[in-house]
């Protein structure tokens, strides 16, 4: 978001969304810009995935949605729904059209001949369909902000059997258990980034879904939000090591900077408000294993398809007082 702000700013945007790297037929609504062909006014606006494809096709692009033969993407990026606005300009509209949006019908099928519904249709009218109702000059002042899908996008939206087969198609799977590969995902590139030696674990499968879920890094925001925090902690990246099988997990406001690491199991280090923590350290134990999930397992675990198996596990715990707690 802070890499958004900067461009509305840097352009003048009254809406700028948010938006990734999109593979053609992919789920997402995709970023156009259209033109009316009898008043020649232009939007940059959002298409929805399901109209997208006949939108081009009736507009003279015989293929419809295609990825590009070079970057292997959609000339489209898709559209995830984080959206930023001029406070001001978003006022003025809103006092302008008492709140009201354009809706629409958006069926959702079951067969490729789209003659039998998915679910129960209806009518809807999206945050996203907003600058169709800016006029004049301000109609103009829409863009959107591209980041790599990776740090930003991935959503838990679908059925495992549905997953398994977007993941044969190549389209990302969007289930519970490549949403938590994706976030651990995440936190490696940053790490990664500042010269942290992380290494990438072995591709895992659970109930046909395909994931890399080693190593798993979890940093809680109170620790670290930005890159700038990242580097604040781990002040020389070049003495830090994690294996593929580790797991590591940071926790709490407190002034914590890691020195030396190597990493090769678990570890959780939890730095509470006013602690002022310096990590130098080497930890080898037997850390977390996975194991699918029982068939009587909580609903919420089994949509996952596996369980965390936390064998050993280094706990450390800084206090205010300076005291360091082993647990």
């Amino acid at each position: 978001l802070p890499v958004a702000l900067g461009v509305s700013v840097e352009f003048n945007l009254i809406m700028n969304s948010l938006a990734i790297p999109r593979r053609a037929k992919q789920a997402v609504g995709a970023i156009t810009k259209l033109t009316n062909a009898d008043s020649g006014e232009i939007r940059t606006i959002n298409v929805e995935y399901n109209q997208l494809d006949p939108l081009l096709r009736s507009s003279g692009f015989e293929d419809g949605d295609v990825n590009d033969t070079e970057t292997g993407f959609s000339p489209y990026p898709g559209n995830i729904n984080q959206l930023l606005f001029k406070a001001d300009a978003y006022l003025e509209a809103l006092n302008r059209t008492k709140g009201i949006m354009p809706d629409f019908v958006n069926p959702k099928y079951k067969d490729e001949a789209k003659t039998e519904f998915k679910k129960p249709t209806r009518l809807e009218c999206m945050m996203q369909d907003f600058p169709t109702v800016l006029v004049g000059p301000d109609a103009e002042k829409v863009g959107f902000t591209a980041i790599n899908a990776d740090l930003c996008f991935s959503p838990v939206k679908n059925a495992t059997a549905d997953g398994v087969k977007l993941q044969a198609k190549g389209t990302p799977a969007g289930v519970a258990a490549t949403g938590e590969a994706d976030q651990y995902g995440a936190f490696r590139k940053i790490l990664k980034s500042i010269g942290v030696d992380v290494a990438e674990g072995d591709e895992e499968e659970y109930n046909g879904i395909k994931a890399v879920l080693k190593p798993e890094i979890v940093i809680h925001p109170s620790s670290m939000l930005c890159v700038s925090e990242f580097k604040e902690v781990f002040d020389n990246p070049a003495a830090v090591k994690i294996c593929k099988d580790s797991s590591l997990v940071i926790e709490g406001g407190g002034k914590l900077r890691i020195q030396s690491l190597m990493l090769d199991g678990a570890l959780k280090i939890s730095c509470e408000e006013g602690a002022d923590a310096v990590v130098n350290m080497v930890i080898e134990n037997d850390g977390w294993t996975r194991k699918p999930t029982a068939e009587n397992a909580d609903e919420v675990i089994a949509m996952r398809g596996y369980e965390l198996d936390k064998k050993q596990t280094h706990d450390l715990v800084y206090r205010k007082n300076d005291a360091c707690v082993i647990l």
